[in-house]
């Protein structure tokens, strides 16, 4: 239970170390912060990659998900607004 703890708390620390995006409250608009982020079919990097954002990309940010690698958004799917898709956390910044 402790090293469960352990570890949370670093991923928080860490996450906010690298400048993940802080949002109050979903949806939200977003922009990518770097080029060539992969958005994928679930918050997972085994997941497909369904296509790519280039920094300046402005997103809408729909859901957050915690998962073990860190925080992943929830976004509309850039060729598709019906659908939604997945970015690392790390990559989207709230704003536009």
């Amino acid at each position: 239970m402790r090293k469960v703890l352990a570890v949370i708390m670093l991923l928080v620390m860490c996450s906010a170390a690298f400048g993940a995006a802080k949002f109050s409250k979903f949806p939200a608009n977003g922009t990518c912060t770097a080029d060539y982020v992969r958005y994928r079919e679930s918050p997972d990097t085994e997941s497909m990659i369904l296509g790519r954002l280039f920094k300046g990309d402005r997103v809408r940010v729909l859901s957050q998900v915690e998962a073990e690698d860190g925080i992943w958004y929830e976004i509309e799917d850039p060729e598709d607004d019906e659908s939604s898709v997945f970015v690392f956390g790390k990559y989207i910044r709230a704003g536009r």
